[in-house]
């Protein structure tokens, strides 16, 4: 298990400022191995976005004799140092920032006297790509643009670039560039255009910051919005005169396929542009994307862009580590690990994803996430947008709520993630403080994780799958429009945080997270596997994937490939259960109305009202897993998810009981579980806790079940079953 550190290490009471991050110190070393983190994410070497000199001296640059009088050194030695150590530290690329700083120089402009904060508003000049690109004021570090592009940069137009800022910006239909607002400190005067990947001088850029971290030494490279320019669209964008050739590039070969939409027979491909086409029709963009004409098409383009180019800047970034004589590692920030992010995970070594909404009790989102990334690494980082984290930093700061930080940390190892350890870590643009969580109850959770390593496993030994359907879901959860609003219940407080729209009975529909929610929350211990399109990622999906569980789950997989189709048939002549749930394989003809006729298929109809819809969906699940489930307790209060271990089985329980009164979460008095052993003999159990404080339990056989009664259960305990 990869031991995750979100190592922003902003400063306490402070803003956190993107895209420079504060000097390492060897304090902060310490802390690592405190932590016994392996892996650093949002880390080290984010001023690349500001310029290439700067990004330089971050690397490799002085540092005052105050500093290094506690310890504190450049990137490159904080990378030696955690190198020697065995953490891997991941440069963090913030390739959809494009930034430009207020800044006063000295008198001969070989340094700054300010930068970002202006004292008492005074009069200032800039700093960031703009200057950079033009060479202005390069003495504060003594490199220009040349100095890296020796040939220059040029543009599609095959126009030589002499501003890289404006050149690579993502734009809306007026030409207006998009601003990353999220990341703009309030009331502040520096700007961050969101730039375009589709522009190939920005990737050309990126490439030179890649390099720059790989020379000094990094592990691995993150790149943090992976999905730019689809980053934009909230924001405008991206109407860029890269975006609109490249569609209509993708038009054509719509075209060729006898695909292209209606609306554009007769138009000439290659003068049409979609932002003049959508600002002609008056509309609202983005409003509703589900309404907006050609958006789907528009959509799938960026869906083969963004994967086209996340490979091409990852194998760069692994091509020149092994010129380097090392294996570099790959990630992205996967954010929600929506959709769009699957075609693009085969480039990725590790699956590291910001928690669109950072609340508890997500154990259907992990499992999501786990099923996403297979046998890869997960690191989870908590986000402090529409989420708990507000919340619960006030009541830390104020030496409460360890016991829902000590949930954040270990609800996701329990259900197959990772949550990493806040290290300062972001609290927005608003806020200023950064996230940092008690030491001591850290080192716990941290040390439990470590020394118990062995009772987390990337197979959970659940015999239930559910499928999770790329072509029939990506479009959906696009137009879905999921509010990222929380409901606070104010008797329980931070636990109680919960996205609204899923639990709103007239919201919209999404069947698939609709049946693992309510799998999770009745103690179903279950698998997710995805399934390809066939274009954008490969279809792999085989006997292989389905074989060794009993009950197979297709939550309105309405497309299907053809292999995929026939795989579920295979599995299902085999004797196989399968529940089919609404639609499913309508472009397959036939083959529902085929899978009916096995007795071990059920077949569910999805209502149109959710409630009905998901009171059917549990009484088909209870009548065709009653007889296969394989682990039940008497208290569903409590979260429950299997590791299958080399000699057994891990029970993982989450006691969700916590108290706003007590500031604590209370024991359950006693939980009794049932385990049916019927193809498994276990002898020893064993009971870890936290603390490692001894629990009382009983055990006992009643013909094929286990028995087992556990008194007082914490907050959090593995029960580990050991084979005969």
């Amino acid at each position: 298990m990869e031991r995750g550190i979100y190592f922003d290490g902003w400063y306490k009471d402070n803003h956190c400022y993107h895209p420079s991050l504060p000097l390492r110190s060897m304090q902060m070393i310490e802390d690592l191995e405190r932590y016994n983190g392996t892996l650093l994410v949002w880390s080290a070497l984010g001023g690349g976005v500001i310029s290439l000199p700067y990004l330089e001296h971050e690397a490799f640059g002085e540092v005052d004799p105050r500093l290094r009088f506690y310890g504190y050194m450049n990137d490159s030695e904080f990378i030696a140092e955690c190198n020697k150590r065995g953490i891997k530290v991941f440069g963090i690329v913030f390739e959809v920032q494009g930034w430009e700083f207020p800044a006063i120089y000295s008198d001969d402009k070989k340094s700054f006297k300010e930068l970002n904060v202006i004292k008492d508003n005074k009069d200032h000049d800039w700093y960031g790509l703009r200057e950079f690109t033009k060479d202005r004021n390069y003495e504060v570090f003594g490199k220009k643009f040349s100095d890296y592009f020796p040939d220059g940069l040029y543009n599609s137009d095959g126009k030589e670039v002499t501003n890289i800022w404006e050149e690579c910006c993502a734009r809306d239909f007026n030409g207006v560039p998009c601003h990353a607002e999220w990341v703009e400190v309030k009331n502040h005067e520096h700007i961050a255009y969101s730039m375009c990947r589709n522009n190939p001088v920005w990737r050309e850029y990126l490439k030179q910051i890649m390099k720059i971290q790989i020379d000094a030494g990094v592990a691995g490279i993150q790149l943090d919005e992976c999905e730019l320019p689809m980053t934009s669209v909230r924001y405008g964008g991206c109407f860029c005169k890269d975006c609109m050739k490249q569609f209509n590039a993708y038009l054509k070969e719509l075209e060729a396929k006898g695909r292209l939409p209606g609306e554009l027979k007769g138009v000439d491909l290659n003068t049409f542009n979609y932002g003049e086409y959508l600002k002609a029709r008056k509309v609202v963009y983005p409003g509703n994307i589900e309404e907006l004409p050609l958006f789907k098409f528009y959509w799938e383009f960026q869906l083969g862009a963004i994967k086209k180019y996340f490979k091409e800047l990852a194998d760069y970034a692994k091509g020149y580590g092994r010129q380097q004589g090392r294996e570099v590692l790959v990630s992205g920030n996967f954010f929600d690990i929506m959709p769009c992010y699957y075609p693009m995970e085969p480039s990725a070594d590790v699956i590291i994803t910001e928690m669109k909404q950072s609340i508890l009790k997500q154990a259907h989102w992990y499992r999501y996430v786990a099923g996403f990334a297979g046998d890869k690494p997960v690191i989870v980082a908590e986000n402090p947008y529409g989420s708990a984290v507000y919340e619960l930093v006030d009541l830390l700061n104020a030496g409460k709520g360890y016991d829902l930080y000590r949930l954040l940390l270990i609800e996701a190892s329990a259900y197959g993630c990772n949550m990493s350890v806040p290290y300062g870590a972001w609290m927005g643009n608003t806020v200023k403080d950064a996230f940092w969580p008690p030491r001591n109850v850290t080192v716990e959770v941290q040390d439990f994780l470590l020394n118990n390593e062995r009772l987390y496993s990337k197979k959970s030994g659940a015999n239930v799958l559910v499928l999770y359907s790329f072509p029939s879901n990506y479009w959906n959860e696009a137009i879905a429009g999921y509010s990222s609003s929380v409901l606070d219940g104010e008797e329980e407080g931070t636990l109680s945080y919960s996205v609204i729209d899923p639990d709103d009975p007239n919201g919209v529909r999404m069947p698939f997270w609709e049946v693992v929610r309510q799998l999770s929350q009745n103690q179903i211990s279950y698998d997710v596997k995805f399934m390809a399109d066939g274009d954008l990622r490969e279809d792999s999906f085989g006997m292989e994937d389905i074989r060794n569980y009993e009950l197979v789950v297709l939550p309105a997989c309405s497309t299907l490939t053809a292999n995929q189709a026939e795989t579920i048939d295979k599995y299902a002549a085999g004797g196989g259960k399968v529940l089919i749930f609404g639609a499913a394989a309508e472009n397959v003809g036939g083959w529902l109305e085929k899978m009916k006729e096995y007795k071990n298929v059920v077949y569910c109809f999805n209502d149109s009202y959710k409630p009905k819809a998901l009171k059917e969906f549990n009484r088909a699940f209870e009548a065709v897993y009653g007889d296969i489930r394989r682990i039940r307790t008497d208290n569903t209060s409590v979260g429950l998810q299997t590791h299958a271990l080399e000699n057994g089985l891990a029970i993982h329980l989450v006691n969700y009981g916590y108290s706003r009164e007590l500031d604590a979460v209370e024991p359950v008095e006693e939980l009794n579980i049932k385990v049916c052993v019927k193809e498994q003999e276990f002898g020893d159990i064993i009971v870890h806790t936290l603390q490692g404080r001894k629990l009382r339990y009983e055990t006992g056989m009643e013909g094929d079940v286990m028995n087992i009664k556990i008194h007082q259960l914490p907050l959090y305990a593995v029960v580990e079953l050991i084979n005969k």
